[in-house]
């Protein structure tokens, strides 16, 4: 597969500098070259742009494909058989694409779901984003999420819990560092520290030896401390960060997921449990005043939505960055947490049209970093360079 697409305004390497009058040369799924409109090469098919922008595909690096965004997920899949959560699986990843979503990390599923899904949209049986999955997550016995866990306790298990997932696919393994606001309905406080230092030692040393990341659940600051120590990649969610922990993640390369916008639904919607809605309420304006504080630190941050958490729907991506805006209000800046940023976080040519990158992209009508929500203005969806919904003629 080679082909030139040109007539684009094209959001450019690591700053997304918009380039005019230039096309993007595609062969075999790889960015080969950004080349000027006057000098395109012979005997390359040429596809017409229509002016439209061309920006790296979004990248949602929190999701949960199997869960349903309703009120009360956890409810939901337990009246329903393991196949017709795979059928909502592969469905939400159709969502996904339609939205301009082009890689995703899904960090949690029943059964090792997404697990399956990502080796069906590898072999071609379905079409969908990138997906990096963990299955199920490393949990003390009756810790955070039981759900979807892998329960170990102690540094044996621990080990052979990373093991396990590898074996199957995993290509993050997610831990479960502190409880949480929703999934139980008692036993857990956000504030819990729940895998020990030494048990998240294990899994990250077990996990980096054979090229994984580790992305970890962590709400409470003493949680966010052993994952810190630890060696994890990714703190998600972290509303108890201070001034301490940030600069320990400063000085480990340790990136921060926030999560802004389901803490937000969890705490303001009429319906959603009780349980989880109280202990929403109060750590939601925690949650934004770290974000607030340390945005500009010297750390990677990322956009992950939660999607298919309560209230929290698969096209969530662009929630989250609308709530960040909401804080930071730079456009350039919340887009790269999507973009540039979390292809970084998740160590792949990802997030950039550069020379070298996976073709993952999308054509917007009109500029993204003039408005955000100019992202819901959607032509065409590349993955890989095969174009998902056709409307470029022709190809």
């Amino acid at each position: 597969m080679e082909y030139i697409i040109s007539n684009i305004q094209l959001l450019y390497g690591e700053e997304l500098d918009v380039r005019e009058h230039a096309a993007l040369w595609i062969k075999n799924g790889l960015i080969k070259e950004v080349v000027d409109e006057s000098q395109l090469p012979a005997g390359v098919k040429v596809i017409d742009g229509k002016g439209a922008y061309l920006a790296p595909g979004l990248i949602d690096l929190h999701i949960h494909m199997m869960w349903d965004g309703s009120l009360n997920p956890v409810r939901t899949s337990e009246s329903e058989g393991f196949e017709q959560m795979l059928i909502r699986a592969v469905s939400n990843c159709q969502t996904y694409l339609h939205h301009g979503i082009t890689t995703v990390r899904d960090i949690g599923s029943i059964d090792d779901i997404a697990l399956h899904v990502a080796k069906g949209i590898k072999r071609g049986l379905i079409q969908g984003p990138d997906v990096i999955a963990s299955g199920k997550t490393l949990t003390m016995t009756g810790g955070h999420d039981p759900f979807w866990a892998r329960f170990v306790d102690g540094k044996d298990e621990a080990l052979k819990g990373v093991r396990e997932q590898i074996f199957k696919g995993a290509e993050v393994i997610k831990v479960s560092a502190t409880g949480g606001v929703y999934g139980r309905t008692e036993g857990e406080e956000v504030g819990n520290a729940e895998l020990s230092l030494e048990e998240q030692q294990v899994i990250c040393e077990e996990a980096h030896r054979f090229g994984l990341k580790v992305a970890s659940h962590a709400i409470g600051r003493e949680g966010i401390y052993h994952s810190i120590i630890a060696g994890v990649d990714t703190i998600e969610h972290g509303h108890f960060l201070d001034d301490e922990l940030i600069c320990l993640m400063e000085e480990r390369n340790t990136a921060w997921i926030p999560t802004l916008f389901v803490y937000k639904q969890i705490a303001t919607k009429e319906g959603i449990p009780a349980y989880a809605r109280d202990k929403a309420i109060e750590i939601v304006n925690r949650h934004r005043k770290a974000f607030e504080s340390y945005f500009e630190r010297n750390l990677l941050i990322g956009a992950g939505s939660d999607a298919g958490s309560p209230c929290t729907s698969h096209t969530a991506l662009l929630d989250e960055l609308y709530t960040m805006y909401e804080i930071i209000p730079d456009a350039k800046k919340i887009l790269k947490t999507a973009t540039v940023n979390a292809g970084k976080i998740l160590g792949r040519n990802v997030g950039q049209i550069q020379e070298g990158y996976r073709a993952n992209f999308i054509l917007l009508k009109e500029n993204p970093l003039a408005d955000l929500r100019n992202l819901e203005g959607i032509e065409e969806v590349a993955v890989g360079g095969e174009f998902v919904t056709r409307w470029i003629e022709d190809f």
